[in-house]
């Protein structure tokens, strides 16, 4: 099928979009990934810059998922330059600087599907390729690359594509939902593909994508669990939540983040004081109290070593 007559989007000028869509773009949508969610925000077509041209580096809030429809040229991230063309596959984790360099012929052509993701889900599970170990590794991997499709998949994933562009140019009773269902499909066939792409085996293998969940999913646990009353949370019970021993965690926070989940649990705790104070909500001894310290002279000298000052500077009354 031909590929359908684009115009500018009222939401990003510059990129280009089937002619109609933008009645049905912008409309967030859920899709399940065992105990993750993934919210899909915008799906867009990208007409990539002519032959000698680059977009020059960029960044995006939310990860991308970029399947090259036609033309080539080049891609560079985390460093590494990569050949790309039709049937390439692309996910951009949010905040990965990027560009593209266009090559001879006719001007690239991609779609572009925006989105993040919600919960990790389990990652004790995760030595399998299902679908959500497949996107994390994509959107957490130490260098972001592209994977070619085969000619099998990429036919899939095409059909899928204009079955999107048909429904949309029809414009029958419920077009929209037929279009979100569409859309559905298309992201499954995106990672089933990937995942038999040449190359993915190896990258999924690499450990750099499971210590970066796992650092990842300790920090979080810290910030619901830092602060609770009553037993102090440890390494252990972090490690537990984790699904890795207690050791392991601390060294995966440590290549992650410098600190030890001990650091990085003792300076949440101290951030979480320093505001109740500086926002007048309590003084030194409630603010301790509610930061996890049971121990207020321990507290003090924990606070004036990290702030260089003692948590009374800070308190309305200080106490």
């Amino acid at each position: 099928m031909n590929a359908p007559k684009l115009i500018q989007s009222p939401l990003h000028p510059g990129w280009l979009i089937p002619e109609g869509w933008e009645q049905i773009l912008g409309i967030q949508m859920d899709y399940r990934l065992g105990n993750s969610v993934l919210h899909l925000w915008r799906v867009q077509w990208n007409q990539h810059v002519g032959a000698g041209q680059e977009n020059g580096l960029h960044t995006h809030e939310t990860h991308q998922l970029l399947y090259y429809r036609r033309g080539a040229g080049e891609l560079v991230t985390s460093g590494e330059c990569y050949q790309v063309g039709k049937g390439s596959i692309f996910v951009v984790p949010a905040g990965c600087e990027h560009r593209f360099l266009g090559s001879r012929g006719e001007p690239a052509l991609c779609l572009a599907l925006d989105f993040s993701v919600a919960e990790a889900g389990a990652l004790d599970s995760w030595a399998s390729r299902d679908e959500g170990a497949v996107l994390f590794s994509l959107i957490h991997a130490d260098r972001a690359r592209p994977f070619l499709l085969s000619l099998r998949d990429q036919t899939e994933v095409d059909d899928c594509i204009s079955a999107i562009v048909a429904e949309n140019d029809r414009r029958e009773l419920g077009y929209a939902s037929m279009i979100h269902a569409h859309l559905i499909r298309l992201l499954s066939l995106c990672l089933r593909a990937t995942q038999r792409a040449q190359g993915f085996g190896e990258h999924f293998r690499h450990t750099a994508w499971r210590h970066a969940l796992i650092a990842e999913r300790a920090q979080a646990f810290i910030r619901a669990e830092g602060v609770r009353q009553g037993p102090e949370l440890t390494l252990t019970e972090a490690a537990r939540a984790c699904a890795t021993s207690p050791n392991q965690l601390n060294r995966i926070l440590r290549h992650a983040t410098g600190s030890t989940f001990h650091q990085i649990l003792l300076r949440y705790r101290l951030d979480h004081a320093a505001e109740l104070l500086r926002s007048g909500m309590a003084n030194c001894t409630e603010a301790a109290y509610a930061a996890g310290f049971n121990d207020s002279n321990y507290f003090s000298r924990a606070f004036r070593k990290v702030f260089g000052h003692a948590p009374s500077a800070l308190s309305r009354d200080g106490k």
